[in-house]
């Protein structure tokens, strides 16, 4: 990963245009993104943040973006793709009732994926609340 990750830095440093948005694509400010339902003491079920096929060229996940809203309870976030394989998970503990966080990084490196790749988030938490996911995405590597 690390390896093709350093291959791709050094493209774009030699003059390849890399592409970056927001998916799903949002309007708004702040933009709540993929509408994520927690569970109440337990996972919810899985919503897309990129449909297959919405994406039809490999692409890189840099990083996510969270918008919550409700009481302020810790939230556990997974995120996967359709093999299912968890490509990042991470946990937020609000101390206010809403939280907009601007930028999460998906990891060490950005995560490849190949196009047309199903991209997921699931949340938990203590009380069923909505998650707001929005993942950004760079694309022309």
């Amino acid at each position: 990963m690390a390896d093709k990750f350093t291959r791709k830095a050094v493209e774009i440093l030699k003059g390849a245009t890399a592409r970056y948005s927001i998916r799903p694509a949002t309007t708004g400010v702040p933009a709540v993104g993929a509408v994520v339902t927690t569970g109440a003491g337990a996972w919810a079920g899985y919503t897309d943040i990129i449909a297959a096929a919405a994406i039809t060229e490999d692409f890189w996940i840099c990083g996510f973006m969270l918008n919550t809203a409700g009481a302020a309870q810790i939230f556990e976030v997974q995120v996967r793709d359709a093999t299912p394989t968890t490509l990042s998970e991470f946990r937020i503990d609000p101390t206010a009732v809403t939280v907009n966080i601007g930028y999460i990084p998906a990891g060490p490196y950005p995560i490849f994926m190949a196009a047309n790749s199903q991209v997921q988030a699931r949340g938990g938490g203590a009380a069923a609340k909505v998650l707001g996911v929005t993942a950004l995405v760079a694309t022309g590597l």
